[in-house]
């Protein structure tokens, strides 16, 4: 299966149904007629090798490293996994393990890290819908361009509905809204800052989509080998409550987001659950002479990608106020963030930094992982050094039934954990503002994943549109959709 916008965060891909024989015991039946990217049958067989190379190096950002596991086949099409232990996110990480071919696994292998478990190497290698036909994309280094080309043994022949994409990895933020706003055939989709939207909406070319997302911006506090200061949980308290999140909300944000108290989105169901239902010990609230006395003359290294430069303009204005004033490194590149990042917690990192923002998209569609797993203090993710009790509520949300009050308890114990010891600098939780080719057709999923698959253009597109000039009739603006926003 893969991840989707439903309710449950999933929906079956490979697999036509699945079993939960007992806490333990999965049990899968395949589709009929697969066929990998260069057409050789795909059968349990290959299920059972891709699990093979899997289970010699699994992705780190789990658990599932620490977990044993049996695969079991049962005839051409049928499989189970026996859990040799409790382990209640497994059925979640299945829908991360994608399957290769027997070649590429040779060549390759399956090569799990902090960052990634996807293709190495350009080839009609996997399963999904496209074709990586030039370059690489992985979270620790990826070529400057990707080449995609639609896969014509894709299981599902409504998919893709666009033949070729060209995918830009490191394009700076100036740039990239250039070249979707100011020209047509440069760019077709891009991700923008919030106060870039009136440039998008008077543009000849460009639309804006808008939608509730529950990806997140996650501000780090190093508590590893940072400004001394940072260690005092009353200074980071003080930083976060010295942040006026409405106004954030309303002059940075533009009102694409929500008031958050934690640093998962309030858009998941569970932390809406947990907001509603807990009742946490009320945390002191600082008065401005105490903020003044403990922030004063506190400089901060900060290290973003020049997309998140309008949210920290924003957090210096309001910091400046008691004392404390920001420095900046700054990339356009999410993998020189990850060097820095998953270096900190053995202070190995190069570049010397206070707080480090990461566009910390949801990969787990309804589950809060995607933001919890940034305080397990032995993690190459966590840069706040060793916290037993939260690390006794991380072993216990493993071990827990999603959907069970049991599930909803642990959830709120890690969240109010976090707050209490402000872990993160805290913001508001974004909508997800995206600037798209007018004659694009596109609708987005509350998290990370981009189903360009599913993507279509009009007659209009200039990749079919019989004349090269571009119509009058499509300068127009057209009214932002708004798909699931309040």
């Amino acid at each position: 299966m893969r991840s989707y916008d439903n309710e449950r965060g999933w929906k079956y891909e490979l697999a036509k149904s699945h079993k939960r024989v007992d806490d333990f015991t999965y049990e899968f039946e395949l589709r009929k007629g697969l066929k990998f990217q260069d057409g050789s049958e795909f059968d349990t067989a290959d299920v059972l090798l891709n699990f093979e190379y899997f289970k010699r190096s699994p992705f780190l950002y789990t658990n599932i490293d620490n977990v044993d596991f049996e695969v079991i086949k049962i005839d051409k099409y049928k499989f189970k996994i026996v859990l040799k232990e409790k382990y209640e996110m497994f059925f979640t990480d299945l829908a991360n393990i994608y399957f290769h071919t027997r070649e590429y696994l040779k060549k390759y292998g399956f090569k799990g890290s902090e960052t990634e478990s996807t293709t190495h190497a350009p080839g009609a290698y996997g399963m999904g819908p496209y074709i990586l036909k030039e370059g690489y994309a992985l979270g620790s280094k990826h070529t400057p361009i990707i080449e995609l080309e639609a896969n014509p043994y894709y299981y599902n022949k409504e998919y893709p509905k666009i033949r070729r994409v060209t995918a830009y990895t490191q394009l700076s933020a100036t740039k990239a809204l250039e070249m979707i706003t100011q020209k047509e055939g440069e760019l077709d989709f891009a991700p923008i800052a919030f106060n870039k939207k009136i440039e998008v909406l008077t543009s000849k070319y460009a639309k804006l989509n808008i939608s509730k997302s529950t990806n997140n911006f996650i501000i780090f506090f190093n508590l590893i080998n940072a400004n001394e200061r940072l260690k005092s949980k009353e200074v980071r308290v003080a930083l976060n409550q010295a942040l006026n999140q409405e106004n954030l909300l309303n002059f940075v944000y533009k009102n694409e987001g929500y008031i958050a108290p934690f640093a998962s989105s309030v858009n998941y169901e569970i932390v809406k659950k947990v907001l509603k239902d807990a009742k946490p010990k009320e945390q002191e609230s600082y008065t401005k002479e105490k903020m003044h006395k403990l922030l004063k003359g506190l400089h901060l290294k900060v290290f973003t990608q020049d997309s998140f430069m309008f949210l920290f303009k924003g957090i210096e204005y309001q910091l400046k106020k008691y004392g404390v004033t920001l420095s900046y490194t700054i990339t356009s590149s999410e993998k020189d963030i990850y060097e820095q990042l998953l270096t900190t917690h053995k202070s190995q990192n190069t570049q010397k930094w206070d707080l480090l923002i990461w566009g910390d998209d949801d990969w787990y569609y309804g589950n809060p992982w995607s933001v919890l797993f940034i305080y397990e203090d032995e993690s190459a993710w966590s840069t706040i050094g060793k916290d037993r009790l939260m690390k006794s509520y991380i072993d216990e949300f493993f071990v827990t039934k999603v959907d069970s009050k049991e599930y909803e308890e642990i959830v709120s114990k890690i969240l109010y954990r976090a707050k209490e010891m402000a872990y993160t600098l805290r913001v508001p939780s974004p909508n997800k503002v995206t600037a798209l080719n007018k004659e694009i057709i596109y609708k987005p999923y509350k998290g990370a994943v981009i189903p360009i698959w599913e993507m279509q253009i009009t007659k209009d597109h200039y990749s079919i549109r019989k004349t090269r000039e571009y119509p009058k009739y499509l300068e127009q603006p057209i009214k932002p959709k708004r798909g699931n926003c309040e």
